[in-house]
């Protein structure tokens, strides 16, 4: 016989009835943050129009059976308050059931009903106890392994990691449940678990903090998981039958919903459906976790407490299954008043709708000198020159904005500016496909975006590509990720904005994406092959550098875990029928840009909006998930729905995109948006990227940097690869195009930066050189006044004010070496806030 735990039916049935028949009113246990005093409560729940129960009905059948009830009030203004651990809760048999912060569990068979009572309004549901005398084991699988989860026993920094932490070791958020019950009952001897006194076990001793554990606390003595994990040792720690239905889905209440102060709370109901067509409560056994602590924080029973406006992701997992709830917080500002900014195009509709229902106000429009300055280095990685920044100023025609715009995408320089941006990405180097290589890669690249191939075809030129690396250059996507399942993680990467390279080893714990996601998105790669380029005249294979990149007749991949071999299949869809003679990247790409695809568009106008606005719509912009949400939906969707009505065209999203109110914000901020880093409401300030910065100092001085191998006149933007060694560049954050992420490229200012502006050899010898600005002016004997117009023209794309101007051609004028002094303006120029930033 093994020992009965403290939570047997019978034992557990007396306890609870104690006490609890004597009265027909229950008061709920105060949770967390949520206010104990009548007055603060009363305030909370206000004056409803009426109150909901959830569930209207209430079936708790067996005695584990549990339910998380739901209280909702609605308003005479349509909004809705979560007031679960604010009322007063009547159990008309209180004897039946038992509750707690809104978690009922059964004690007796029969039937009772609910009744709530908040400020005059009434509301009630029916319960039903049934089977009290049937007990359910427990399962290993679904409770024990939940129970850890929720302790937070097997996660990454814990036990789950690959070696285990302290000699024991668990899979990670028990992705492997077999292997976990080995080591629970059979390693050192079955050590951690004692069936004969449950509550004497280690894991449970160590758990509850009973005894030293490095992790701490992990369960508190009267949690659903004590309960499970004692239970089931004290049943003899039996392992699940084969026959054990799966999880199939989680049914998550509430789903996306908008609070308004003063409620901010809600609590969350989690359902689980399993394959044999049965549901059950599982709130307290699963792992809740928030996208934004700062916004709205989740507790370990699913309590939401917001601590100021703002949206929240809050992430609910029970095993393997994830569902992501949206949640939005507002609170009123006093004096806010929405103040009806014009809208140019849907782009303004949408983020305009968004900053209104957040009580934020967008800023002015910013000035024509600022939005030269900006949409130049936008689109074209440079600063406007004295004379375009003039002739721009001088322009009264009302749609000089968008003809400035239209002249800057048919540049030159935008296709070398934007080639340099996804060279990056594509992780475009010497050091992966040589020198010869990343310059054919590179003009390839930018003879395509400055004849405006349409994106896809673009996309699938370098995924269906065969032949010689330096003949066929998209031919160098198959050089630099090599194998099939680099290729896989790449592909999601920078085409669906899907990081996958955690479900290599394991689910993804974050994201949907389990391992045979991950192990057909890499089926799609089995065949590519690379072999030395046989064809090259006068060289031994040893000096080849190409390669040919083609297609086996053969090749699988294999999920290591299950050992299956894995077919082909469309991301989060079907897998498709292949003919054997169809190579299977083409099918890829035809789905890639078909409309059943859900990521393509939405992963590429993400990117080239943070590109033009600093941030993206989802952020970081390769990060797409359910607990990772966008900004703004319609926004997002909107751009990518156009962005596939235009055929792909990355000039029409990028105009669409620059025309905008939006776009043309000032990044002067108001007293409702100044804490804004997600909406949109005003532009962002951000220091210019490292090739940016070396040229605006080449154009400013007017000496431009010379790179060894390359002709002169070269400009940064134009470098074919990271791998030019210039101290300047890497100081400023320049990728070594080894991640195929734009979180490579550092921009976070540090003390190195400011020691090579303050006195670094790159500056001080454009300054210092005779032949710069400053030297042909004087040379050409300009007045004082209009070379320091030119200075600030060239640096800040604007004339200077009356309080600079005086103060310079005072300094100017007092200094007996006056080359000197104008070099001291210059220097002083080259390191303010508004040249070193975009804004």
């Amino acid at each position: 016989m093994f020992h009965r735990s403290r939570f047997s039916p019978v034992a557990h049935l007396s306890t609870w009835l104690a006490g609890l028949v004597v009265s027909l009113v229950l008061s709920q246990t105060a949770s967390a943050g949520v206010p104990t005093d009548p007055a603060e409560r009363a305030a909370i729940i206000g004056t409803p129009v009426a109150i909901q129960i959830f569930p209207e009905s209430i079936v708790l059948s067996g005695a584990r059976a549990t339910e998380q009830v739901l209280i909702t009030g609605t308003y005479a203004d349509q909004s809705v308050r979560d007031l679960t651990h604010v009322v007063t809760w009547k159990i008309e048999h209180p004897q039946l059931v038992r509750v707690q912060d809104g978690w009922l569990r059964p004690m007796q068979n029969g039937t009772t009903t609910l009744r709530i009572e908040a400020a005059g309004k009434t509301a009630q549901a029916s319960i039903r106890v049934e089977a009290i005398e049937n007990v359910r084991p427990i399962s290993f699988r679904h409770d024990v392994i939940a129970a850890l989860n929720f302790g937070g026993c097997n996660m990454g920094a814990c036990h789950g990691t690959p070696s285990g932490k302290n000699g024991f070791k668990l899979s990670l958020r028990g992705f492997d449940p077999a292997a976990d019950y080995l080591q629970l009952t059979r390693d050192i001897l079955g050590r951690r678990t004692d069936r004969l006194n449950p509550m004497a076990s280690l894991l449970l001793q160590k758990g509850m903090g009973k005894i030293p554990h490095e992790g701490g606390a992990r369960f508190g003595a009267e949690s659903l998981a004590v309960e499970v994990i004692e239970r089931w040792l004290g049943e003899g720690s039996p392992d699940d039958p084969t026959t054990l239905p799966k999880v199939v889905k989680l049914d998550v209440t509430p789903g996306t919903r908008i609070l308004h102060a003063p409620s901010r709370w809600q609590q969350l109901s989690v359902r689980a459906t399993f394959s044999d067509g049965t549901t059950r409560d599982v709130t307290r056994l699963c792992n809740f976790s928030t996208s934004d602590a700062a916004v709205g924080d989740v507790n370990a029973n699913g309590l939401v407490q917001f601590s100021q406006s703002g949206e929240v992701a809050i992430l609910c997992r029970y095993l393997e299954e994830l569902v992501a709830v949206r949640l939005m917080y507002l609170e009123p500002k006093e004096g806010f008043a929405w103040s009806n900014p014009p809208q140019v195009n849907y782009v303004d509709q949408h983020v305009f709708a968004k900053l209104r229902q957040m009580n934020i106000l967008p800023s002015d429009l910013c000035s024509d000198s600022e939005f030269i300055r900006r949409a130049t280095l936008d689109l074209c990685g440079m600063l406007p020159t004295p004379t375009e920044v003039q002739a721009f100023l001088a322009d009264a025609s009302p749609n000089k904005r968008e003809k400035l715009i239209d002249a800057l995408l048919a540049r030159p320089e935008y296709a070398d500016f934007w080639t340099l941006k996804w060279s990056d990405v594509l992780r475009s180097s010497r050091k992966a496909i040589q020198l010869k290589g990343a310059l054919g890669f590179q003009s390839w690249l930018r003879d395509h975006l400055a004849s405006n191939t349409p994106f896809d075809r673009m996309v699938r030129e370098m995924l269906t590509s065969n032949g010689s690396t330096f003949a066929n250059p998209p031919a160098n996507f198959y050089r630099i990720a090599r194998d099939p399942q680099n290729l896989a993680e790449t592909t999601a990467q920078l085409f669906f904005g899907i990081r996958m390279q955690c479900a290599k080893c394991h689910n993804h714990p974050f994201e949907r994406w389990t391992q045979d996601d991950y192990y057909s998105m890499a089926a799609w790669f089995a065949r590519v092959r690379q072999k030395k380029d046989q064809t090259v005249p006068g060289k031994t294979p040893a000096e080849v550098l190409s390669e040919v990149v083609f297609t086996d007749r053969a090749g699988e991949v294999t999920q290591p875990r299950t050992g299956k071999v894995m077919a082909p299949k469309f991301l989060g869809a079907e897998i498709p029928a292949i003919a054997p003679t169809t190579d299977r990247r083409e099918v890829l790409a035809d789905w890639l840009a078909s409309g059943r695809n859900p990521f393509f568009a939405k992963s590429v106008v993400n990117r080239i909006w943070f590109h033009l606005l600093g941030r993206g719509i989802v952020d970081p912009v390769d990060d797409f998930r359910d607990s990772n949400p966008s900004s703004n939906d319609d926004l997002l969707n909107a751009l990518a729905a156009d962005f596939v009505a235009k055929g792909f065209d990355m000039k029409q999203i990028i105009r669409t995109i620059m025309l905008s109110r939006t776009y043309q914000l000032s990044a002067e901020t108001n007293a409702t948006n100044q804490d804004d880093s997600k909406y949109f409401s005003h532009a962002v300030t951000k220091l210019l990227s490292a090739e940016q910065l070396l040229d605006a100092l080449g154009d400013v001085t007017g000496i431009r940097e010379k790179f060894a191998g390359l002709p002169n006149g070269t400009r940064a933007i134009q470098l074919p690869d990271g791998e030019v060694n210039h101290p300047f560049l890497k100081t400023f954050g320049q990728p070594a195009r080894e991640l195929a992420c734009e979180c490579e490229r550092e921009s976070d200012s540090n003390l190195a930066q400011a020691l090579q502006l303050i006195n670094g050899p790159t500056i001080n010898e454009k300054i210092r050189n005779p032949e710069n600005r400053i030297g042909k002016a004087i040379a050409a004997k300009l007045g004082d006044s209009a070379i320091l117009d030119e200075l600030y023209l060239s640096a800040l794309s604007r004339l200077p004010n009356v309080g600079e101007k005086s103060a310079a051609l005072a300094h100017i004028s007092k200094a007996t070496d006056k080359r000197k002094a104008w070099e001291d303006v210059m220097w002083a120029l080259l390191n303010t806030r508004e040249f070193l930033f975009r804004h």
